[in-house]
C-alpha cells in the first residue's frame, strides 16, 4: 500500500473521514509487514496500549514508537500467515482528534488449524498521525 499522506499541517491536525480511513488502512499494513508506514503514520510521541496479554507482552504492556516495529516483525514472525483486515466502517470523531476500528487477523497455528480473532482498536491522532492506540484482541472473530 501507498500513503499519499502529506506532511501535517493545521488543517490536516483532526481526522475527517478519508484521511482517518486513511490512517487505519496504514496503520492495517503496518500491522500486515510494511513496516516502512511507520514514519508517515506514526507520531514519535507514539503509546500502543494493550488490554489484554498479547504474545511478547504482559496485561497492559505499553509500546512505544521505537518497540513498535520489532514487536510487529517478531508477532508476524511467530504467527504463520498472520493477515489483518479492517473490519466494518471505521467511527471518527474529527472534533476530539479519535477514531475506532474494528479488525480481524488471520493466521495458522501449530497444528495446522487456521485461527480467527478479532479486536478493537481506539486511536487518537496527533497532527495527522497516530499517537495512541487503545488496543483490545479476542479469542474469536465478532458474530456477523
Amino acid at each position: 500500500m501507498h500513503l499519499t499522506t502529506q506532511p501535517p499541517t493545521a488543517d490536516a491536525a483532526l481526522p475527517n473521514r478519508e484521511s482517518g480511513t486513511r490512517l487505519l488502512e496504514g496503520w492495517t499494513a503496518l500491522w500486515n509487514g510494511d513496516l516502512a508506514l511507520a514514519e508517515q503514520i506514526i507520531d514519535p510521541g507514539f503509546r500502543l496500549r494493550f488490554a489484554n496479554a498479547v504474545e511478547g507482552t504482559g496485561t497492559d504492556s505499553t509500546l512505544e514508537r521505537s518497540t513498535l516495529l520489532t514487536f510487529i516483525a517478531a508477532h508476524r514472525q511467530a504467527l504463520t500467515g498472520l493477515t489483518y483486515d479492517l473490519d466494518g466502517p471505521p467511527v471518527i470523531d474529527a472534533a476530539h482528534g479519535q477514531l475506532a476500528s474494528r479488525w480481524a487477523a488471520t493466521y495458522v497455528d501449530g497444528s495446522g488449524t487456521p485461527v480467527t480473532k478479532s479486536g478493537i482498536d481506539m486511536f487518537s491522532i496527533t497532527d495527522g498521525r497516530i499517537s495512541g492506540v487503545w488496543s483490545l484482541t479476542g479469542n474469536r472473530r465478532f458474530a456477523a
